[in-house]
């Protein structure tokens, strides 16, 4: 029996197993034998399968609160979910939120996007929020290099598209839309960015190819989010990096103090990376790092009766099924989810059983265990003996002052840490290198961060 669990809120659905492009540093492969995967999720989602997977672990009526899409690239197959959702909303009276990420670039795209919304449009007398992240790297010379030729063109039409449709009143009123543009800074993207002029030009781009629209419509229900681009994938790091990464943000902040003069964007103010979490007790060993859902609230559901505790789970099984086909002469590749994992196990691909286990080891240890802010403390110590870091991340207290900051701006299961150390409960090594190397002084300038200054003192303990 399924252990139910109050604080489980979100349902994840993994709507296509493949994606149109093969982005340079994208983690999830791309691998032709892959297709095998996505015609499992496709006799998945014919009947009831995933509806009753979903009443089994959110069994009040009350508890399921929001969806989620992953993939894969989502839309490609969105269709596959329109029955589920129309039976969610009939089910489920709170059920009121979805989510989903997507690269937005092929013919097609918006609609499977206004699809989903005329399942929606279909209940009047309900609300519902929509957060739609788009994954755009900025500028074509940087997008392009990233997602492949030709993209940033077809996203920026596509997306042109959206807001005619919304103008035509194609988008039901009874549906807040929330736009998040996601991109992402690697190593190549922070040197390609190495003056002013280009890091006011990068989000320049984003004002006037996305935001710009979106406001101009001013509906009540359409909304945009000036968001900055995550570091969640800048492997591998070495200290030169890291210096170039602090005279990035260093030049983020004087364009951010300089703005308030020349004006130079319409609607960012901040656009330094990370984010200046407030913390009350940060040169402490209690973990005040926070977590996501994996665990706790949310969990995805997969064919044949097994689930993953997170998205990176999925990217996993993605990754051995690769491995197992690739040893396999034959051609004739059939897979049936429980009997691959029970063969290859993936950490975070577990039946009901597994998973119970699971969540009940992660509520524990986003508890506030200390475990994790000594490890990483350790980690930067050694990193400073080594030289790969500033040698004031000798000093013990430094040492946690950073440990804290990185672990409250990042997540634990950063892919390239996983790679190298099998370890889902350190941050990437490489953000260390990429953040200790003058960057922190710059990150954390006039904010809320602890109020005191990293001592020169390099001494362990001094």
């Amino acid at each position: 029996m399924i252990q139910f669990n109050d604080n489980r809120t979100t349902a994840v659905l993994y709507t296509c197993g493949v994606c149109n492009l093969n982005c340079r540093y994208c983690t999830i492969d791309k691998n032709p034998v892959l297709k095998n995967i996505d015609n499992l999720l496709e006799e998945s989602f014919q009947g009831d399968y995933y509806f009753d997977r979903i009443k089994e672990y959110f069994p009040r009526k009350d508890q399921l609160r929001r969806v989620e899409t992953w993939g894969g690239e989502p839309f490609l197959k969105m269709e596959r979910i329109y029955p589920l959702v129309h039976k969610l909303i009939d089910y489920y009276p709170y059920f009121s939120e979805m989510f989903s990420s997507t690269n937005f670039s092929y013919d097609g795209w918006l609609d499977k996007f206004l699809g989903l919304m005329e399942c929606f449009k279909a209940y009047p007398y309900r609300h519902f929020k929509y957060d739609l992240q788009l994954s755009v790297d900025g500028p074509e010379y940087i997008n392009d290099n990233n997602r492949g030729k030709g993209v940033t063109k077809k996203c920026i039409e596509n997306f042109d598209k959206l807001i005619e449709a919304i103008k035509e009143d194609k988008f039901p009123s009874n549906v807040t839309l929330c736009i998040m543009l996601k991109g992402t800074w690697d190593i190549d993207c922070i040197r390609k960015l190495n003056s002013k002029e280009k890091l006011i030009e990068f989000f320049q781009f984003y004002e006037n190819a996305y935001l710009d629209k979106v406001h101009t419509l001013a509906r009540d229900n359409i909304s945009i989010v000036e968001t900055i681009p995550n570091t969640a994938v800048p492997a591998p790091v070495t200290q030169e990096d890291g210096k170039i990464f602090a005279q990035l943000v260093q030049k983020c902040r004087e364009i951010e103090g300089e703005n308030l003069l020349y004006h130079y964007f319409k609607y960012y103010t901040r656009i330094t990376p990370f984010t200046d979490r407030g913390c009350s007790n940060c040169l402490s060993y209690y973990n005040n790092n926070h977590n996501c859902g994996s665990g706790s609230c949310m969990l995805g559901f997969l064919p044949h009766n097994m689930v993953s505790a997170c998205h990176e789970g999925f990217v996993q099984l993605i990754e051995k099924y690769k491995e197992y086909a690739n040893n396999r002469s034959d051609q004739a590749l059939t897979v049936e989810l429980d009997k691959f994992l029970n063969e290859h196990p993936v950490p975070m691909c577990t039946d009901d059983n597994g998973y119970q286990v699971h969540e009940e080891k992660m509520t524990a240890y986003n508890s506030g265990s200390s475990a994790q802010t000594a490890t990483s403390v350790g980690m930067i110590i050694a990193l400073a003996m080594a030289g790969q870091i500033d040698k004031k991340y000798l000093n013990e207290l430094n040492a946690i002052y950073a440990a804290q900051f990185i672990g409250n701006n990042t997540a634990y299961c950063i892919k390239n840490n996983y790679a190298v150390t099998g370890s889902f409960m350190l941050e990437s090594v490489d953000l260390y290198k990429l953040i200790l190397n003058g960057a922190l002084e710059y990150l954390t300038q006039g904010g809320s961060w602890y109020n005191g200054k990293l001592t020169d003192n390099s001494d362990f303990g001094g």
